[in-house]
């Protein structure tokens, strides 16, 4: 019995050895696709942290009955070589009101948010939380203005106390 096996293992390492050289053969001969790249900047960098932390003055319960809640600015600048092209998508972490009203924390109060084109002269853009908005570059230079306020979203008060919502920010450069 043990001749066999001995005889059984030259015979399978001899088979694997043939099999090997057959393959490497064959590996020499076939075609090969040489593939090259090169990485490059993107064609433009955002002048503001990744995440930050706005903080809403504290608003009383008349100034919501009111609707005479002040704005909350937030600067988004972007340098960009001439003739790109930013994509912006701002989408409600914790979902929204309408498309243009984020949840909180806290019920019956939402956060409305505005967008403004700084860039040459004020203009309004039609934000809609969760579409894409797309920006050529006519200069090297994006100022956009992110604007929030405090806003009750149904005829009762919310209540008193803290609160906290999540607005996220896609950004792709073209």
């Amino acid at each position: 019995m043990p001749m066999i096996a001995r005889t059984f293992l030259w015979t399978a390492l001899l088979t694997a050895f043939f099999l090997s050289l057959s393959s490497a053969s064959c590996a020499a001969d076939a075609p090969s696709l040489d593939i090259k790249g090169t990485l490059i900047k993107p064609p433009c960098t955002a002048n503001f942290p990744a995440s930050q932390s706005v903080s809403i003055p504290k608003v009383n319960l008349n100034s919501l009955r009111a609707d005479i809640s002040e704005w909350t600015d937030v600067d988004l600048d972007f340098t960009c070589t001439k003739g790109s092209f930013v994509h912006l998508r701002f989408s409600a972490g914790n979902g929204a009101f309408d498309t243009s009203t984020l949840r909180t924390s806290l019920d019956k109060l939402g956060l409305k948010t505005r967008l403004s084109d700084m860039t040459t002269v004020e203009k309004n853009v039609d934000l809609k939380l969760g579409e894409q908005l797309i920006f050529p570059i006519e200069a090297t230079l994006l100022k956009l203005k992110l604007s929030v306020r405090p806003v009750k979203t149904g005829q009762e008060l919310p209540a008193i106390g803290s609160y906290s919502s999540t607005l996220l920010l896609e950004m792709n450069y073209l």
